[in-house]
């Protein structure tokens, strides 16, 4: 973040605006630290559910697979919600949703057998649906927060505290559920219990824009606004024909539907491919999964600050924007090829590492071009390349499912390769400089 600061300062010297961006940006993380602490503590569970529920692969892929349908399907309502009604409303309502459904699955534990796996995938349904809003909603935050010049930034440091939650979660929860609380579902119940407190907090405290909060100054206010389009003489609804007829849009979808087909397995089905298929320990398996989310942790950051700095270095958003994605998938299809090629554990920690370094290194440009080019739309956009990213998810993970169950580990893993190099070329199609919606200038001129 003080590279972010004196960034700004390098803009507007003469001014002294304050800093409640940065305490906006702050909880931001935190909601991202605790999205993935919940998320990914429920997949560290999955071996447990699994051996409780009595389910094979192909069962487990479905479970898998029915939160990534069911987040992908609300992307698009849950950015669209944010754009309208305001990231506070919106993000306070889905945290207390998602964390109650949360607790619900861990109550699984005593029904009846024979219907226990289908409640628990009605539930896990519902924490994915609750959960589309999130990162939509984030990018609602960071639209009207964060100066357009360090988005990429922002995004960066939302994604790394993400990783940071997702890297210590699998750990943590695997302490909790073998030392410490006796099970899974009791160690689900208190995740879900730190997401109420979260959600109570955020809604007492958050207001949706800066004018809207006493303790911004004008100088802040006018900082943030530097080098934005000016807005509309009034709301426009979000533009169809431009957002269907736009290649950066179907650049950003179709780049994040194919990360996602791959990407997807390393957050998922990793646990349960080392545990069952590479036959390594619990506590092997519980920090071998958090190698790759630490790993991320650290692209996101540099990934975001990456693409912010070719833009000045370049003074070309457009590049900047590209090239950190184009370069960091196009690595992530050679990491992901030579993963089902190596034995040792300390070969699976460099490789599953890198995999997902470069994975993560697209995450703050990918997420900035969302606030670029939709501006006002930003949440709708985002949560379109979101849901194209989830729905391709849930069908590499049911794939992966039965991959693994027939033992086709190099096809499985050759696919993921190929999908990256895919991946890596849609960006050519992302021109951040060309926004969804017309500026108040070229509203005038048209109605002239």
């Amino acid at each position: 973040m003080m590279a972010l600061l004196s960034a700004e300062r390098s803009l507007l010297s003469d001014q002294r605006p304050t800093l409640v961006r940065y305490q906006v940006l702050a909880v931001a993380c935190s909601l991202a630290v605790l999205t993935y602490v919940q998320r990914q503590g429920f997949i560290a569970a999955t071996p447990y559910i699994k051996s409780d529920l009595g389910l094979d692969d192909r069962q487990m892929g479905t479970f898998l697979a029915v939160w990534l349908w069911a987040y992908g399907i609300f992307q698009i309502p849950g950015g669209s919600l944010a754009d309208w009604i305001g990231a506070r409303l919106s993000l306070s309502l889905l945290v207390l949703l998602w964390s109650v459904t949360l607790a619900a699955v861990a109550l699984t534990v005593y029904a009846p057998a024979a219907g226990a796996f289908a409640i628990a995938l009605v539930l896990r349904f519902g924490f994915g649906a609750f959960q589309a809003g999130v990162f939509p909603g984030v990018a609602r935050i960071v639209a009207d927060w964060m100066p357009a010049q360090q988005r990429g930034s922002a995004q960066g440091w939302i994604w790394t505290f993400s990783r940071i939650g997702g890297a210590a979660s699998p750990i943590l929860a695997v302490w909790l559920i073998t030392q410490v609380l006796g099970g899974w579902s009791q160690t689900l119940m208190l995740l879900a219990g730190v997401g109420v407190a979260w959600a109570i907090g955020f809604w007492f405290w958050f207001r949706n824009r800066p004018e809207d909060m006493p303790s911004v100054n004008q100088a802040e206010r006018d900082l943030i606004l530097l080098a934005r389009p000016p807005p509309p003489p009034k709301p426009e609804p979000l533009p169809v024909f431009s957002f269907l007829s736009s290649p950066s849009v179907w650049g950003l979808c179709l780049m994040y539907g194919f990360v996602g087909f791959a990407g997807n397995f390393i957050t998922s089905f990793l646990p349960v491919y080392l545990r069952d298929h590479r036959h390594l320990s619990d506590a092997t398996t519980g920090w071998l999964q958090g190698v790759p989310l630490w790993a991320g942790m650290i692209s996101c950051l540099s990934g975001g600050a990456a693409s912010d700095w070719l833009i000045r270095r370049l003074d070309s958003r457009k590049w900047g924007r590209r090239l950190v994605g184009l370069v960091a998938l196009g690595l992530a299809g050679v990491a992901t090829i030579l993963t089902p090629t190596l034995s040792e554990v300390w070969q699976l920690t460099i490789v599953l590492g890198a995999w997902m370094f470069f994975n993560d290194a697209m995450l703050g440009p990918a997420w900035a071009s969302c606030a670029d080019i939709g501006e006002r739309h930003a949440g709708s956009l985002s949560g379109a390349m979101n849901m194209t990213g989830a729905f391709a998810g849930a069908i590499g993970v049911r794939m992966a499912g039965g991959w693994l169950e027939a033992g086709h580990y190099g096809l499985m893993f050759g696919v993921f390769a190929v999908c990256y190099v895919v991946a890596a070329l849609c960006w050519l199609l992302v021109d951040v400089t060309q926004p969804l919606t017309r500026s108040a200038e070229e509203l005038e001129v048209e109605a002239a």
